[in-house]
């Protein structure tokens, strides 16, 4: 008679684990109440995916969560849209992570603002591109004068319950035509209460038109005369308690790894698709066109999964997604991520800089 075996379900150690991550970014949407000029949504609207990333479908991300250091609410939409932004910021601060988003903060009202410093929000970053009335030409649809009263409305949330968060930060895109604006900034700013603000140049050219507003200079030269302008810009801010980073393409830099933080961070687009950043993962139908060096190139598509029908875990174990975040890092970057001004962003700081530049994804 042959013994009976005994089935055991023994634990396999060779299993990957949840990656550890420094965020994730989440498109909660890609609607958005505004039309700013240079936005792709605009570009591509007669293809735009309009859409919202259920609130069951955020529910499934929590193992990831809790081994990620940040959640970023935000992507190619206004994530005040979304009816479930409170919950899913509950979810992201159950799971232990620090939760954070950015707006054009039309939609922020008092009653808002009470919710995000009563819920522990981390961090909510304004986007502005201009500190005049240019900004709300060039964002159209949105308001510098909302912007200001949606701070003041978050400081006086914040003194009510208490708190120091969310810390506030403003995400300003600089255009070659409005660059005599960073003079201004740390006047402007300084009695603003503003924790950081963060300048960048435009890193997606939609069409020909917008190719010369990305790059700030043309020869090392005007290059060398624009980082001593924005080193004094700098230590005007930090005099007047204003703690401003610039991260700026320059038109000398080589391909290099960028901020996106592939190896420690994906994103979430609101289809549910897994992309390795913001830039591989714009809602747009059908083939369209970017600008690089004034020519045009397929917008960069790269998708390794849904979490529809997969996990967070096995999609960024799978040997595609590997591979390619073992290039990306390497010597020999990929194709796409060559032809992205992001690869040739630079970060401008000078030793009088206050806290170290906080850990957040593209703003």
């Amino acid at each position: 008679m042959v013994p009976r075996t005994l089935s055991l379900k023994i634990p396999n150690p060779f299993k990957p684990r949840y990656p550890r991550l420094d965020w994730i970014q989440v498109e909660i949407t890609s609607f958005c109440n505004s039309g700013c000029l240079y936005c792709p949504q605009r570009a591509y609207r007669n293809r735009w995916d309009a859409r919202q990333l259920p609130l069951e479908a955020f529910a499934t991300l929590l193992p990831a969560l809790k081994r990620t250091r940040l959640v970023y609410l935000q992507g190619w939409g206004e994530p005040f849209l979304h009816p479930g932004f409170f919950e899913m910021l509950r979810i992201g601060k159950s799971a232990g992570a620090r939760v954070g988003t950015t707006t054009n903060g039309t939609l922020l009202d008092p009653s808002a603002a009470e919710r995000l410093a009563a819920g522990g929000l981390d961090i909510i970053a304004f986007s502005l591109a201009g500190i005049s009335p240019e900004n709300d030409r060039i964002r159209n649809g949105t308001s510098l004068k909302a912007v200001l009263k949606s701070i003041e409305d978050l400081h006086r949330a914040r003194n009510r319950h208490g708190v120091r968060s969310p810390a506030i930060h403003v995400a300003f895109l600089i255009l070659r035509s409005q660059i005599d604006e960073i003079d201004r900034m740390p006047d402007f700013f300084a009695n603003l209460g503003v924790d950081q603000v963060v300048v960048s140049s435009l890193s997606l050219v939609t069409s020909p038109d917008w190719s010369t507003e990305a790059i700030l200079a043309d020869t090392p030269e005007q290059w060398a005369e624009l980082q001593g302008r924005i080193q004094q810009v700098r230590e005007a801010g930090a005099s007047r308690g204003v703690d401003i980073h610039f991260q700026l393409a320059s038109p000398r830099a080589g391909p290099s790894p960028c901020d996106e933080n592939v190896s420690r961070a994906l994103v979430v687009g609101a289809n549910g698709d897994i992309s390795p950043c913001v830039m591989t993962n714009i809602p747009v139908k059908d083939e369209a066109a970017c600008y690089f060096d004034r020519q045009p190139y397929p917008l960069p598509r790269l998708r390794f999964g849904n979490i529809g029908n997969r996990t967070i875990r096995e999609i960024w174990h799978q040997r595609d997604y590997r591979a390619f975040r073992r290039q990306w890092a390497g010597s020999n970057l990929p194709d796409l991520c060559r032809r992205c001004y992001k690869s040739r962003f630079v970060r401008i700081e000078t030793p009088v800089a206050g806290p170290a530049y906080n850990l957040v994804p593209d703003l």
